[in-house]
């Protein structure tokens, strides 16, 4: 058998997604590169370090993935980037799905602009970068991932890199804050290699903890957990933002005790309730690392002040974590919740994919809800 990786991206390679009873999206891109590669599962667990029994499970259609180590390291064994089995970035299901989709275009034009010899910088205006800077923010948090999209090229323009010896500084971090923007947005949609990109063009030491948060995040995002903790580490100016990424990081490397202990650190400083949020949003996560599904529900009754997109996202995570602990009605519930008041977040994260095929399999009580979410995710 042929050992060399199939051409083109997975989410080409794969048409059709399982509509329940057999494998998930995960399992069967894992079934097909572990073949592709040429590898018996028990090799593949040895490279994977993990179980042959969870490989065996995940491809049979009997387990799910729910876990971010568990992702990055099947995707080490493989020699993959986690987004190839995971899809990311999906094709496009539906016009507003299609005009996100095309934030790709629109940044891989700008960059190839930007790192032309004879690129042509606009001339930046504070006002209208910091217009579009907080625009972009508050349709991402507030779960429109459409308004947000459509503000990226105007901001791109403004916000290319400076001309040689531009003294402004108040500019030079509005700038830096419309990079970490895009890079935020382009991480959420999967599009990691040009979140990096991006993110690298961010560098005014006066911006740089909020870059490094969106660093830090996009690592571990892509599974590299460990670089995700190096690059925090003995960084001036670490944020508490930073602080619960390392945390959720640190569990995801089995450092229970050191994930408790950032958490706590950022919980004890935490000032009013969205703080306090996403301090708990953060134990969840980390907790879900750990497969503690029972305090990933406990922790995740105190978020009550994120932002909608956020809100989205701890949504799919308390769905997972109910259908773990056999809770399939209830988990279909948070999943719709998701969904209703962030459409394309929720259809956009891998993990929200992956349970719809497990819910499809278990919820026959609410079959129809769930089919039309598969519908709408581009799943059927």
């Amino acid at each position: 058998m042929s050992t060399e990786p199939a051409s083109g991206h997975a989410s080409t390679l794969v048409t059709q997604e399982m509509d329940g009873g057999g494998p998930t999206p995960v399992g069967r891109r894992l079934a097909e590169w572990r073949k592709r590669r040429g590898l018996a599962v028990a090799s593949l667990a040895t490279r994977a370090g993990l179980p042959e029994q969870l490989i065996e499970d995940l491809e049979a259609g009997r387990d799910w993935v729910d876990q971010r180590h568990v992702l990055s390291s099947l995707a080490t064994g493989l020699r993959l980037d986690p987004a190839e089995l995971t899809g990311q970035p999906y094709m496009p299901c539906g016009a507003d799905h299609c005009t996100v989709h095309s934030l790709g275009w629109h940044v891989r034009r700008h960059l190839a602009r930007v790192f032309s010899a004879d690129g042509a910088v606009a001339e930046a205006n504070r006002e209208q970068l910091a217009v579009l800077v907080d625009g972009l923010r508050a349709a991402d948090d507030g779960g429109d991932l459409v308004s947000a999209v459509l503000k990226v090229p105007p901001l791109l323009e403004l916000a290319s890199p400076p001309q040689a010896g531009e003294a402004d500084r108040e500019v030079a971090v509005l700038r830096a804050a419309a990079h970490t923007a895009v890079g935020r947005l382009l991480r959420r949609l999967g599009y990691w290699d040009l979140a990096w990109s991006v993110l690298s063009q961010a560098c005014p030491p006066a911006a740089r903890p909020a870059v490094l948060g969106e660093e830090v995040r996009l690592l571990l995002d892509m599974g590299q957990a460990e670089l995700a903790v190096a690059r925090a580490a003995g960084a001036a100016g670490v944020t508490a933002e930073v602080l619960l990424t390392v945390a959720i990081a640190h569990a995801a490397l089995g450092h229970e005790a050191e994930s408790e202990r950032l958490l706590a650190v950022v919980q004890d400083k935490a000032v009013g309730p969205q703080q306090r949020s996403e301090a708990a949003s953060a134990g969840a996560f980390a907790a879900a690392e750990r497969g503690a599904f029972d305090q990933v529900l406990d922790r995740a009754a105190g978020t009550a002040c994120l932002p909608v997109g956020d809100r989205a996202g701890l949504l799919v995570l308390t769905a997972s974590a109910r259908a773990r602990l056999g809770r399939y009605g209830a988990a279909a519930e948070d999943l719709a919740a998701a969904e209703s008041i962030a459409p394309l977040h929720t259809r956009l994260d891998p993990l929200a994919r992956e349970l719809v095929s497990v819910l499809l399999a278990h919820g026959d009580e609410h079959a129809e809800v769930l089919g039309g979410i598969a519908a709408r995710f581009g799943m059927k």
